[in-house]
């Protein structure tokens, strides 16, 4: 699925979403029969008015019949049995019925057109299923013929919604996506308008009952439809239906932010599995020449937090799966398939890409158990290895290896304030670069809250004197010494993986200037027994201007140890191209 498809199925779902909460406010005035009515009559007099205006040939004499069928099947039937089930039945229920659209759909292109689903897509819809009950969950409600009409009228829907999607793509996929969803709209009213008038409440709604008819037919039914057809047309009818799978996440979101509904951590773990779930039902293969808004999301965040969150026993599942699976961090472990014989021709490449994308799962984790972990839970679960006193305000150096930024939490436990040096960097470049952005700024600023102290950026300057001032002020520092040579000012050359190589020696300077301790730390997970590990040395320095060669010798030290936990690999040669100061 593409980017913009992605984006899409999120605006469909936010979209859809909202429609439970406007049914919940205006059946009880209108009921089933006649919201359901106004809803489409409404609409199909707003759409037939856009096509007019663009111009768009509708096609009746050669689609009436289609525009009937579909719009019976798609919306008439559909939208009385969800009116009808928000008189007896809570929202939720309602949201969890609807969320099978996509197992109907999976099983009439299993059944009907024979295609082949995938153990993939199967574990998708059982995920998303999951997540779908974790999010809204089963509110005790007394059993009655009434409530279980209306949950057998929520799964009739979604079967209707599934065979529909099939109807479009068979019957009217050669007209516009606005012209389908017109005619459907269309036929639904010729479905609902009698009928509609016959039901119609004895008193006028009220102002908002109204209103919320008006967001029905405008958005959730006009708008949603245009854009529902595009994407059965971009991207198959079976993968547009999981959109069922985000009503519930969308609704919670809407509840949150117009009705001061509680976020639960029920909501959160059931959101995440959701789009777990939509993007495993979505997806269409992997491209072999970019990462896609499901990988990054795959890997940066939800595998992450299935990690974090995890007992034991589903932790070393996880990471079993994850280091036997190669499509799992692809580029980063095709990066250091494609280097690494050069530089340690020994080393067996394929153990190193498995320790590879277990280090990426734990680095990203980071974030994920900083914000779900105790101070107490750190003190009991992190070994650590160090010296019995630090002497601080002091720098520590560190490098793009394992993870382990529950350092801070360490010194902080020991009451010493942390800066870290690092850059920002940009959003530019599209949707991913956001992503990308956008998680990296949510985990600093989580480390940022744990230092105590603020991060001091090299994107702007200034830089060497926010870190001299902070050694004033007490302050300790924490940096990166493996930073190439593009991303840093000056750098000097010395020997690394048996070549010259060039690394930045400005903070070993200035700590040196200003006479602050130096230590080497290095954080990872021991791939054995998954338990967070932190060492902590004191730079060995032996001579003038040797800090620099010890921080790189203690790099190259741990490359050797395990050549998958170093993160730079795809960008090694850049080590060993001296650009101008």
């Amino acid at each position: 699925m593409s980017t913009s498809s992605f984006l899409k199925l999120m605006v469909l779902g936010a979209v859809w979403g909202a429609a439970f909460m406007f049914m919940r406010i205006a059946a009880p005035e209108f009921g089933a029969l006649a919201l359901a009515g106004a809803r489409v009559v409404i609409a199909c007099v707003v759409m037939l008015a856009l096509v007019a205006v663009f111009r768009y040939p509708m096609h009746f004499r050669s689609h009436w019949k289609q525009y009937l069928a579909v719009g019976g099947v798609n919306t008439a039937i559909p939208f009385i049995a969800y009116c009808f089930a928000a008189l007896y039945i809570p929202s939720g229920y309602s949201a969890i019925a609807n969320s099978t659209t996509p197992i109907w759909s999976a099983l009439i292109a299993w059944l009907w057109f024979k295609q082949s689903l995938g153990f993939s897509k199967w574990v998708g819809i059982a995920l998303a299923f999951i997540g779908v009950v974790a999010l809204v969950g089963l509110q005790p409600v007394r059993v009655t013929p009434m409530v279980i009409a209306g949950m057998v009228a929520c799964l009739a829907a979604a079967a209707m919604y599934a065979t529909a999607s099939f109807l479009i793509k068979r019957f009217l996929s050669d007209v516009p996506g606005i012209v389908g969803a017109t005619g459907m709209v269309w036929g639904a009213t010729i479905w609902l308008a009698l009928p509609a008038l016959w039901a119609a409440p004895a008193t006028v709604p009220s102002v908002g009952a109204w209103s919320a008819v008006a967001a029905l037919a405008l958005g959730c039914t006009a708008a949603a439809y245009v854009l529902f057809f595009n994407l059965i047309q971009t991207i198959g009818p079976q993968r547009a239906s999981s959109v069922a799978f985000l009503f519930p996440a969308f609704a919670a979101f809407w509840g949150w932010l117009f009705l001061n509904e509680p976020v639960t951590v029920n909501m959160v773990l059931g959101m995440l599995l959701v789009l777990v779930g939509t993007a495993l039902v979505s997806a269409q293969g992997v491209p072999a020449d970019r990462v896609t808004v499901w990988e990054r999301l795959r890997d940066s965040l939800l595998l992450p937090l299935c990690f974090a969150l995890s007992p034991m026993p589903l932790r070393r599942r996880l990471v079993d799966w994850v280091e036997r699976s190669p499509h799992i961090y692809r580029f980063e472990s095709a990066g250091l398939r494609a280097v690494l014989p050069s530089y340690l021709p020994d080393v067996d490449v394929e153990a190193a890409e498995r320790d590879l994308r277990f280090t990426r799962l734990t680095d990203h984790a980071d974030l994920w158990i900083s914000l779900t972990r105790s101070r107490h839970w750190f003190a009991r679960n992190v070994r650590v290895e160090a010296p019995d006193t630090l002497q601080t305000p002091a720098l520590f150096l560190t490098f793009h290896y394992g993870g382990g930024w529950w350092m801070t939490h360490w010194l902080r436990e020991r009451g010493a304030r942390v800066s870290i040096v690092m850059r920002r960097g940009s959003a530019a470049g599209g949707l991913l670069a956001w992503l990308s952005y956008a998680l990296g700024s949510f985990r600093m600023r989580r480390v940022e809250a744990v230092c105590n102290a603020p991060l001091i950026a090299t994107d702007d300057g200034g830089a060497a004197r926010q870190v001299l001032r902070a050694w004033r002020q007490g302050t300790s520092v924490i940096g990166l010494i493996d930073l190439p040579p593009p991303l840093v000012d000056r750098v000097e050359r010395v020997k690394f993986l048996g070549r010259d190589a060039y690394f930045p020696p400005s903070l070993l300077e200035l700590a040196a200037r200003a006479q602050v301790p130096m230590f080497v730390f290095v954080g990872q997970w021991n791939r054995s027994n998954l338990v967070p590990e932190l060492r902590v040395a004191a730079l060995p320095i032996v001579g003038e201007g040797s800090a620099l060669k010890c921080a790189v010798d203690s790099l190259e030290h741990c490359i050797d140890t395990r050549p998958g936990a170093w993160h730079a690999w795809s960008e090694v040669s850049l080590y060993f191209a001296k650009q101008p100061t």
